[in-house]
């Protein structure tokens, strides 16, 4: 085999292996695949600029291919290095931040005894639950809330009765409230609320979960969540709900 020919082989081979593995971090940051492939994508970036670096480079020979060589070198190296440095979805985790998450595939089934899919209001009783499908990211968390309505809008007052939704075991990807009450059990009758569904990232979810049992509300929506839907709801009957002697006794 000539010099030239095996020459082109090797820089065609080294070419596709910096590639190969740009596209591997790449993929490793912008989808959910395994956890190895990032760093393997690394040490076949490096692996193919080394090699390169080794057959090409001869000092004293070629200067001005060389200072361009390592320039290039410098700049894949650097770019892989932004990649992986880079927030990835897994790293918003860590941060509390859900903007990379998607909601699409998670869904509400039921609010109260109602299918969320309904026009206008839906009917409730003062005491409900609500439910879903979809497979919620690792360590993240769906959260029910609900405030009142102000002229057809979410009142500004803040969120209520925040409560944590149970998913269901193995391959069952249903989540569902424990049974509880909106508004005030004999005043509200007839009036008309928000149910709001949060997707909510680790962080957050964690200081959910250590205050909700004792702090209900929060005044605002909470940190990194995302809307997986809201309904209007109007209260059509005022029931015996154990949830409202709950909160009466940790008051």
């Amino acid at each position: 085999m000539s010099t030239s020919r095996y020459t082109k082989i090797n820089t065609a081979a080294s070419v596709a292996g910096v590639m190969l593995g740009v596209a591997g971090l790449l993929a490793d940051h912008y989808s959910n695949a395994a956890d190895w492939l990032g760093p393997s994508s690394a040490v076949v970036v490096g692996s193919a600029t080394i090699f390169a670096a080794w057959r090409w480079l001869r000092p004293g020979t070629h200067p001005m291919l060389q200072r361009n060589l390592l320039l290039g070198l410098l700049a894949v190296m650097t770019a892989a290095g932004a990649v992986l440095a880079w927030p990835s979805p897994r790293s918003a985790d860590a941060s509390g931040d859900a903007k990379n998450v998607s909601v699409k595939s998670i869904s509400v089934t039921k609010v109260g005894e109602n299918g969320p899919n309904l026009t206008g209001e839906l009917p409730i009783n003062a005491c409900l639950t609500v439910s879903g499908r979809g497979n919620i990211p690792k360590g993240y968390g769906i959260w029910v809330a609900n405030n009142r309505d102000v002229d057809g809008e979410p009142g500004a007052d803040g969120y209520w009765s925040l409560q944590r939704a149970n998913e269901g075991d193995g391959e069952d990807k249903t989540w569902r409230t424990g049974r509880f009450g909106i508004g005030n059990e004999k005043g509200d009758a007839n009036n008309y609320f928000w149910v709001h569904v949060f997707l909510i990232p680790p962080q957050t979810d964690a200081a959910l979960s250590n205050f909700a049992g004792d702090a209900p509300g929060v005044k605002g929506r909470p940190a990194g969540s995302k809307v997986v839907g809201k309904y209007r709801v109007k209260r059509n009957d005022v029931r015996n709900c154990p949830w409202f002697k709950d909160q009466q006794k940790t008051a």
